[in-house]
């Protein structure tokens, strides 16, 4: 489907770095300064680190690719996120098992299985975009719109780790918040959507789902968390 419009391709790749410098800074000391010997960590988190920065790299080069005309490149390097896109999740699963098995007395079972909801909602967050996107990959503008979602679900994990390490904010809170500010931004952009009189039933369901991901964080310890929780910790015990 044709656009009557060009959309601002720049300004895409624009926000996706800015996204990434957040991330490079909340991650710089509790990862990047370790470089190049990386001592006491695992491959999981290499691997993870690895797929979300090459993950972040193609959201700031597509947009550029399509701007300058090289659609052939665009849709080569479009064509081998069928196999990115599956490994950024799979290394999130991997991470998320690797928290929940690390021995953490200190720390109940009820506890563990509310640490889970942080990362495995983000996982299925990133999967519904991703999908949507590639449903949606003949229709420009909504394609565009669900891999903005991709890049919003990078925000807590970066800004998160900068709040509690340069500014002492609580882990619960820098959570919350990342979460919070990622849902405001989606209903922003849904908002600047509808008043330009454009489809924002894209934005409309990042928010939904966004939602959905702050839900299950802030009512952890609750009954459908912990039964959800109780399920994939019981597939990482196996």
């Amino acid at each position: 489907m044709q656009e009557t419009k060009s959309p601002p391709y720049q300004l895409i790749s624009v926000f996706s770095i800015l996204i990434l410098v957040i991330v490079t800074w909340g991650f710089f000391r509790t990862y990047l300064v370790f470089f190049p010997d990386f001592k006491g960590f695992n491959m999981a988190q290499h691997f993870h680190g690895a797929m979300l920065m090459i993950w972040m790299l193609m959201l700031i080069v597509q947009p550029l690719l399509i701007r300058s005309g090289r659609i052939k490149l665009h849709k080569a390097i479009g064509k081998s996120s069928y196999i990115i896109a599956p490994l950024v999740a799979l290394s999130i699963l991997m991470v998320a098992k690797m928290r929940y098995l690390m021995p953490e007395p200190q720390f109940s079972q009820a506890d563990k299985v509310a640490g889970l909801s942080l990362p495995l909602p983000a996982m299925i967050a990133f999967a519904i975009f991703y999908s949507l996107a590639i449903i949606n990959k003949k229709n420009t503008y909504v394609h565009l719109r669900y891999m903005i979602g991709t890049a919003l679900l990078m925000i807590g994990p970066g800004l998160g780790r900068a709040l509690i390490i340069y500014f002492s904010v609580p882990f619960p809170v820098s959570v919350t918040s990342t979460l919070i500010l990622a849902t405001i931004i989606s209903v922003t952009l849904a908002l600047i959507d509808a008043i330009r009189r454009k489809g924002y039933t894209a934005f409309a369901v990042i928010t939904l789902v966004n939602l959905l991901c702050l839900l299950a964080w802030s009512f952890r310890m609750g009954e459908i968390w912990q039964t959800i929780g109780s399920w994939f910790a019981a597939i990482f015990n196996a």
